[in-house]
């Protein structure tokens, strides 16, 4: 059989599941595919795989600049296929965007057809995070689990673009480690009673660590390490007490003499640990004194983002008592190790190939237009605004909707429903539930029944042929039927590709949404300019937010004004509305008017402007906060400033994906520049990859826009129309 002896792996903005796959295929030829806005990730990966392997040859290539170019993609991989004089190869699809993971899994199987190669299904791979494995396209073949034997916290920081400062543990701390307070009174007598304190709480945790942990499988122990700063040469950007690693997940220990101060510091630590290792990271704070019941509540009610298993809290006396075997470690952090899936069928035999392309349904010569009702199948996912406009762009007579385990559907039919109503009847009022029904609009829009497998392809095209098949069914004798399309803009890659290969089967148009240009692109027909703008159900996109008609000043009380600078807020508010050319909506978020919830205010963006099918986000954390009602407001640091900038940012970002955006705001006068450093840091990037100028746009949702600005004197950026991006 013609096993491969190259391997094909994209890479996207997360390195961890490219440097995963590329460990486990161990082929002795590698391509690392990225895009331009990711080529240094895919370069630290290279390097990380040279140092790790004998792989005799590592290449990394770009798509070019569009990352959701499905021909560029194509192109590329093309070229690659013909540097291997068209042997067989491994492809992971993982990384990338959606789009260039459906280009480089329908383009493998073309040129390696199952007729030529039956085994070519088993060397297609997407790494399932739940798991710790690579599936492959064929049910006959088991799973891979990822291996991680050769990885370690310097090989993860790494990759993730992180250097330590010094390779060595700080002399007092190791001294502490190694023989207790003794030792460090010993050398440094004169320490001050806090700082020695905090030293030998750090050095009781690591000693303790290293003592429990030291023989364990695939685990690695370090102490306290600072990360390099990349923009300030000797300085340091992060730094944390303690290490801990089993194969690629990551326990980060940090030790405090003080319960309160976790609270203060859990969303930086946390925001920190996911930027250098991932996010398989999680945080472990260790305090001294007796155990504080309320301190995991104290922690959820500053930043309720910080789940329960993100952030851990444990007093040092159940940290010695917890914690004192590997087995102890695995069960409070680690998820146990997954039995592998048995393989189906015959052995391993090989699932019988798709229909060959010589007996598939050609696609129709022109791209359906709304006006012709087409079929849809599409996806659900953590964004419902994908699937709205999906709707709204397509205006389908029928469509199929597959949520996966992690979609949220309540709601979603209606305001699905609604959408169409809103396109095709746009000088009607908006329609009620009755409304729906009775004009026949919710029956239109249809979800499966079970949610569908995430992580499998074949199982969503599955899905959505017998949808199609029932479909073609209902249609009347000597009716043609109607066209289909697939649009594979929202879901997880696998569904995508799932939605993609059951449009192949049955001659569909394969169509994804360019936000960033207002366009839709079928894969087969080329890419059209959207028609008008969705009528998003905003209600449903933005859970937590309530209309705003008049000033924010007005409707929050002083603890909201404590947490976040209402006046600059409204100023940024007025001045994008006021630019505005088409209709604008202004949310807020609700809990500002809550004494309790609003000390939580930071951490969301505090309003929220619709144009249409655009959000925009404006979030501006004070500098001076609470941390309990009626304490006095306490000074945050930069760091403390940029997380929560990042946690609004996060925030509108699950809501709103791509068509969302957020403009963090402060005075001049306070440390921005360092804070946005901080952010840019977080977010992946490098605020000198800002354009001189740059200002309002769509596309990277996960990196907010930082301006200083004073409600008196307000910068260019927010005179920006936003009904024309």
């Amino acid at each position: 059989m013609d096993s491969p002896r190259a391997a094909v792996v994209l890479v996207g903005r997360s390195p961890t599941p490219a440097l995963l796959s590329a460990l486990t295929l161990r082929a002795e030829r590698l391509v690392l595919v990225a895009s331009d806005g990711t080529l240094r990730v895919a370069r630290r990966v290279a390097a990380a795989v040279e140092a790790l392997t004998d792989t005799a040859s590592v290449r990394v290539l770009s798509v070019g600049p569009d990352p959701h170019d499905f021909q560029a993609a194509e192109d590329a991989l093309a070229t690659v296929h013909r540097s291997l004089g068209a042997a067989p190869w491994f492809l992971d699809y993982t990384g990338g965007t959606k789009v260039m993971s459906v280009a480089a899994a329908l383009f493998h199987d073309r040129v390696l057809p199952p007729d030529r190669h039956p085994a070519t299904r088993r060397w297609r791979h997407y790494l399932d995070p739940g798991r710790d494995a690579l599936r492959t396209h064929d049910p006959a073949w088991p799973e891979r689990p990822v291996d991680t034997g050769r990885v370690d916290l310097r090989t993860l920081a790494r990759v993730h673009g992180a250097e330590w400062c010094d390779d060595r543990d700080p002399e007092p701390v190791r001294l502490v480690a190694q023989g207790g307070r003794q030792a460090l009174d010993a050398r440094y007598p004169d320490l001050a009673p806090a700082v020695r304190r905090g030293v030998i709480a750090e050095g009781r945790v690591l000693s303790h660590l290293r003592r429990h942990l030291a023989a364990a499988p695939d685990t690695e122990v370090l102490g306290p390490r600072r990360v390099a700063d990349p923009f300030h040469a000797d300085g340091s950007i992060a730094d944390f007490d303690a290490l801990v690693r089993h194969g690629h997940r990551v326990l980060c220990v940090e030790a405090k003499t003080r319960p309160g101060d976790v609270v203060g510091r859990a969303g930086w630590t946390v925001a920190k640990a996911r930027r250098v290792f991932g996010t398989a990271a999680q945080v472990l704070f260790v305090h001294t004194g007796p155990a504080v019941p309320s301190l995991r509540e104290q922690i959820t009610a500053v930043n309720p983002a910080l789940t329960a298993r993100q952030v851990h809290v444990w007093s040092m006396a159940d940290f010695l008592g917890r914690l004192t075997s590997f087995d102890d470690l695995r069960r409070a952090f680690f998820p146990p190790p997954m039995p592998l899936r048995p393989p189906t069928g015959r052995g391993a035999e090989p699932e019988p190939p798709p229909s060959p392309p010589a007996s598939r349904p050609r696609p129709p010569e022109r791209h359906p237009g709304p006006g012709e009702r087409p079929r849809l199948v599409t996806s659900l996912g953590g964004s419902r605004l994908g699937t709205l406009t999906a709707l709204h762009a397509h205006r389908p007579g029928r469509t199929l909707v597959l949520p996966s385990r992690q979609s949220v559907r309540d709601h979603v039919r209606e305001s699905a429903a609604r959408t169409l109503y809103a396109a095709e009847r746009p000088g009607d009022p908006r329609p009620d539930a009755a409304r729906l029904k009775e004009t026949g609009y919710r029956d239109r829009v249809r979800f499966t029944a079970d949610p569908v497998e995430g992580s499998d392809a074949d199982a969503v095209a599955a899905v959505a042929l017998e949808w199609l098949a029932a479909e073609g069914g209902a249609v009347e004798d000597g009716a043609a039927p109607p066209a289909v399309i697939a649009d594979i803009t929202t879901g997880t890659k696998a569904m995508s590709l799932g939605l993609a290969l059951a449009a192949r089967e049955v001659g569909a148009c394969t169509t994804y949404q360019l936000v960033h240009r207002r366009s839709i692109v079928c894969l087969v027909h080329g890419e059209a300019a959207l028609r008008g703008r969705a009528a998003v159900d905003w209600p449903l996109v933005l859970p937590g937010y309530a209309p705003l008609a008049g000033p924010l000043e007005a409707r929050v009380g002083p603890v909201a004004r404590t947490q976040v600078d209402t006046r600059l807020l409204d100023a940024a508010r007025v001045e994008l509305a006021r630019a505005a050319s088409g209709p604008v909506s202004v949310w807020m978020d609700a809990s500002l008017t809550d004494p309790e919830e609003s000390l939580t205010a930071q951490e969301r963006p505090s309003l929220v402007l619709t144009f249409g099918d655009r959000a925009v986000g404006l979030t501006a954390p004070s500098w001076r906060r609470l941390r309990s009602r009626g304490a006095e407001p306490r000074a945050v640091s930069r760091g403390a400033w940029a997380q929560s900038v990042f946690a609004a940012t996060t925030h509108l970002g699950v809501r709103c994906d791509v068509a969302g955006t957020v403009l963090a705001l402060s005075r001049p006068g306070a440390d921005v520049g360092r804070a946005g450093e901080l952010v840019e840091w977080i977010a992946h990037a490098d605020p000198r990859d800002r354009q001189p100028g740059e200002g309002l746009a769509f596309g990277e949702p996960l990196r907010p826009l930082l301006v200083a600005a004073a409600p008196g004197a307000l910068p260019a950026v927010l005179s920006t129309d936003v009904s024309r991006l």
